[in-house]
């Protein structure tokens, strides 16, 4: 492989008590892909301000190329607030007006061996329409909605976002979603989701189910992998869908996919356990939690 894997989507800054921590679905996806020694660039909206200057920090620590994408109202900024027993987040300007542009891009995603889609606006058609005219997409397109409830308030923006979806799933050689996910766009379960998704042509569906494993949805059946159990404790689950989505486009890189999805899922789990045992959204590599 001799160009990075492209992952678009969201990158931003998570204010959680006053601490800053950077994060974002696709910068999670990239910083895991370079930790798998999978070469990786981020297109993503990135400011010149403090916040910026904290995600380009991040990416230059890991080896992530960054290509920002405009951002007039800065970097998107996710600030917890307490909600009862749970956290919400309250996105600033930048996170709700989320957009981002994919025409300076285009080079990038003509030479990629793979693009990767986490977290991205699909309720925008202008979003989307790159995206659908992406040559070959059924051998490299990875998608992952990451839906958030904070991003789909406007009217009809759920239903756009699901139309949206549906176009480039039909398109794509792997679509992760998870049980949330297929609740909060499709008001199904993800079983349903996956299933009409093979049907309308994509190639495979990865659904994922937090603590009861994974299973991987083609035309030809289905796999199923359990997480394994580790003796370290689990301390936060942030970042452990990103892991997964991380872990399969590096074995989709090396080609493992093609003697079935089982031993990829495997190792996608795996993953996913060591990720839940360390705080925050850096992907950690099994063999780190015991």
């Amino acid at each position: 492989m001799t160009e990075p894997v492209v992952v678009i989507g969201d990158a931003l800054v998570d204010d959680i008590a006053g601490e800053r921590h950077v994060g974002g679905a696709a910068l999670n996806v990239a910083v895991g892909l370079a930790r798998l020694d999978v070469p990786a660039t981020l297109v993503a909206m990135v400011g010149d301000d403090d916040a910026g200057r904290l995600v380009r920090a991040h990416c230059e620590r890991f080896g992530v190329g960054l290509a920002a994408s405009p951002a007039p109202r800065g970097t998107a900024v996710a600030t917890a607030v307490r909600d009862g027993d749970t956290m919400r987040y309250e996105f600033n300007a930048a996170g709700r007006s989320r957009f981002v542009d994919l025409a300076a891009a285009e080079p990038l995603l003509a030479a990629a061996p793979l693009v990767v889609v986490s977290c991205l606006a699909l309720e925008h058609e202008r979003q989307v329409a790159p995206l659908l005219a992406l040559e070959r997409s059924s051998e490299r397109l990875l998608i992952d909605p990451n839906a958030r409830p904070a991003y789909l308030e406007e009217p009809r923006a759920r239903e756009r976002f699901a139309a949206a979806l549906d176009a480039l799933a039909a398109r794509a050689l792997l679509v992760k979603l998870s049980d949330e996910d297929a609740e909060l766009v499709y008001g199904e379960h993800a079983d349903e989701t996956a299933a009409r998704l093979i049907a309308a042509g994509a190639g495979a569906v990865a659904v994922t189910r937090g603590p009861l494993g994974a299973s991987i949805l083609t035309s030809g059946g289905a796999v199923h992998a359990a997480v394994p159990a580790l003796e370290a404790p689990i301390v936060d689950t942030i970042g452990a869908g990103d892991s997964v989505l991380a872990s399969l486009t590096a074995s989709v890189v090396a080609g493992e996919h093609r003697g079935g999805w089982a031993g990829p899922l495997e190792r996608a789990m795996a993953v996913a356990a060591a990720t839940t045992r360390a705080a925050g959204g850096l992907l950690q590599l099994p063999g780190s939690a015991r």
